[in-house]
């Protein structure tokens, strides 16, 4: 069994064991669910460490935090109600909090469904690439048989050790290519690819379980003026500098990816408030017009800032970026070094579109 699926298991049984312990007037029946209750918990919490030491995907990452997240915000209630059918004199309390109890332990459910669903269609594809591998091995094997018939085993030895030398080259080969497929090479961030990717996952989880995020389209100001000047080899170190700076003040959940030339794009998964958003907005402008050495030369230089928060009815990937495409737009044309939100709604909440 997946540790996903024995998570899974343990938060169906603990909700059975809830119910039944509404139905039993014994004290000592209860107390032996009662010790059967926390006795899946602690199998829970093993399962979710076994699956929080597997090598995770970043779209089960992010399956992972939504759990972590629902899981905390419903143990205090999910806590007191179980020792409220414990204490006879609280046994009636209970009833106004068992279809909320129960109602959580299945959203929490889903939310693992969608992990085991995920891993199936994962390990389809591992499946069939297994297969393609084997079908692979076997050929070589019968070549190697007929090797060893015609040459001699001595012979043979040493086209098994060029295949297996090979082998490992072209696994490396697939995983550079893995790699360069999603990020820049330049500067390592994700790219165009990862990013259309990311959000294809983000933004239907984040309709469904009502997260607030947003999306900054990013474009320096002046950036052609600098590969002019000091050529473009110190235009590349100044990309370099300007994303290792934008990512100091992300944290390890957002995406910060290079879209091309100097245009970045920024996704903030499941802020508190839109305010934030904006937090983190002014210091990317404070940071990135601080001064930077270039092989010798002051060089300055700042940015135009588009955001666009999500989810929002009728948002798709498409049309998320290009909202906050022309936002930046309208940031250049307002003076540039400044953000522009295009959201009539987040704008009446936090009073300003533009700073």
């Amino acid at each position: 069994m997946s540790s996903a699926m024995a998570m899974r298991v343990a938060v169906r049984e603990r909700a059975i064991l809830l119910w039944h312990m509404t139905l039993l007037e014994d004290a000592f029946d209860r107390d032996e669910l009662f010790e059967t209750f926390y006795d899946y918990g602690s199998r829970y919490q093993q399962s979710r460490q076994k699956y929080l030491d597997s090598k995770l995907t970043e779209s089960e990452k992010i399956y992972l935090v939504n759990l972590d997240k629902e899981t905390s915000n419903r143990a205090p209630l999910l806590r007191e109600f179980a020792n409220n059918l414990m204490d006879d004199k609280k046994r009636d309390l209970y009833n106004d909090n068992l279809n909320q109890v129960l109602s959580d332990q299945i959203i929490v459910a889903n939310i693992l469904d969608d992990i085991i669903h995920l891993q199936q269609d994962q390990n389809e594809i591992a499946r069939k690439r297994a297969a393609e591998l084997i079908s692979d091995i076997l050929f070589q094997l019968i070549i190697w048989t007929i090797l060893i018939l015609v040459s001699g085993i001595f012979f043979a030895r040493k086209v098994v050790q060029s295949s297996i030398r090979k082998n490992r080259l072209l696994e490396k080969a697939n995983d550079d290519l893995e790699r360069l497929a999603r990020y820049d090479h330049l500067t390592g961030l994700p790219n165009r690819l990862f990013l259309l990717e990311h959000l294809e996952l983000a933004l239907p989880l984040a309709t469904r379980n009502e997260y607030q995020c947003a999306l900054f389209f990013i474009d320096l100001d002046g950036f052609k003026p600098i590969n002019d000047t000091y050529g473009h080899e110190a235009g590349d170190e100044f990309l370099v500098k300007i994303g290792n700076r934008m990512k100091r003040v992300l944290r390890e959940s957002d995406v910060l990816a290079r879209l091309g030339g100097d245009e970045f794009v920024i996704v903030l998964f499941d802020i508190p408030d839109n305010s934030q958003a904006l937090t983190v907005a002014e210091k990317l402008l404070l940071i990135l017009s601080d001064k930077y050495i270039i092989n010798g030369n002051e060089i300055n230089a700042s940015a135009s800032i588009g955001i666009c928060f999500f989810p929002e009815k009728q948002m798709n990937v498409e049309k998320l970026i290009s909202r906050a495409d022309s936002a930046m737009y309208k940031a250049k044309e307002l003076g540039k070094n400044r953000y522009y939100i295009n959201n009539p709604r987040a704008v009446e909440s936090l009073g300003s579109v533009v700073k």
